[in-house]
C-alpha cells in the first residue's frame, strides 16, 4: 500500500502552533504578513531571534513560504494534507532522482501515478520521481520513495530541489546559493557539500510530497 505525505508535515510545538495560527489570521484580514515587532508582542518574546526560529521552524514544516531578503514576504501554504481530502490525480512518474550521487538524467516515459490532490500546487505543472539513495535521510527522504515535484526553472535558499548538472546528471539536494556559485546540500553526514558555477546547473523543479510504498 502507499502512504502519502506532504514533505517534512512534523506535529509543530505549541510555539510555532500558536504563530502560525497568528499568521494566517493576520494575512487573512490584512493581505500583508505582520512585522517582527507585531509578531514579538503577539508571541510574548524579546528578541526577534525567537520570532526567527520559529519562522524557520515552520519553513521547514511547510506550512509557510518566505522569500529571502524581503521584508513582510510570508505566505501561508495552501496545499497542507489534510486527511478528509480523498480526490486522486494522476501525474506523469518520469524517472528516478538521485538521493546520493548524481545519475544519468531522467527519462520521460508513459506511466502515471496516482496522489492527493492536496500535496500538489493548483494550476501549476506537477511530476514524480523515483529516489535512488539515501543522501537525504535526514530530511525523511529514503531510497525507493516517490518524489512529488513541482516544476520551477528557480528556487529560494533552503528549498528541495531537483537539479540538472551539466545537461546529463540529475540529484535531489537542498539548495544554497551564493553569488555566482551554486551549493547541492545533502541531508546525510556521509555525503560532501557539492559546489558548482552557477551555469552548471538547471534547476527543476522543487519538492512538494514524498509517497512511500509499505
Amino acid at each position: 500500500m502507499y502512504h502519502f505525505c506532504s514533505y517534512n508535515i512534523n506535529m509543530l510545538t505549541k510555539q510555532q502552533n500558536k504563530l502560525f495560527n497568528f499568521l494566517k489570521i493576520k494575512i487573512q484580514k490584512t493581505n500583508i504578513s505582520p512585522s517582527f515587532e507585531e509578531m514579538k508582542v503577539a508571541m510574548g518574546l524579546k528578541s526577534k531571534s525567537g520570532i526567527q526560529r520559529l519562522i524557520d521552524g515552520l519553513v521547514e514544516r511547510g506550512f509557510i513560504e518566505k522569500k529571502d531578503n524581503k521584508k513582510r514576504a510570508i505566505n501561508i501554504v495552501k496545499n497542507i494534507v489534510s486527511k478528509k481530502n480523498n480526490d486522486l490525480i494522476s501525474l506523469p512518474l518520469l524517472g528516478n532522482v538521485a538521493a546520493g550521487n548524481p545519475i544519468e538524467a531522467i527519462e520521460n516515459t508513459d506511466e502515471k501515478i496516482q496522489i492527493p490532490i492536496n500535496l500538489i500546487s493548483v494550476n501549476k505543472k506537477n511530476y514524480v520521481l523515483k529516489v535512488d539513495g539515501d543522501s537525504m535521510i535526514n530530511k525523511g527522504i529514503v531510497n525507493g520513495d516517490k518524489a512529488i515535484i513541482e516544476y520551477c526553472n528557480d528556487a529560494e535558499n533552503g528549498d528541495i530541489v531537483v537539479a540538472l548538472i551539466n545537461n546529463n546528471e540529475v540529484t535531489l539536494k537542498k539548495l544554497k546559493k551564493d553569488k555566482d556559485k551554486i551549493y547541492l546540500i545533502p541531508a546525510n553526514d556521509n555525503y560532501k557539500i557539492q559546489s558548482f558555477s552557477s551555469d552548471k546547473i538547471k534547476i527543476q523543479g522543487k519538492l512538494k510530497g514524498i509517497i512511500r510504498s509499505y
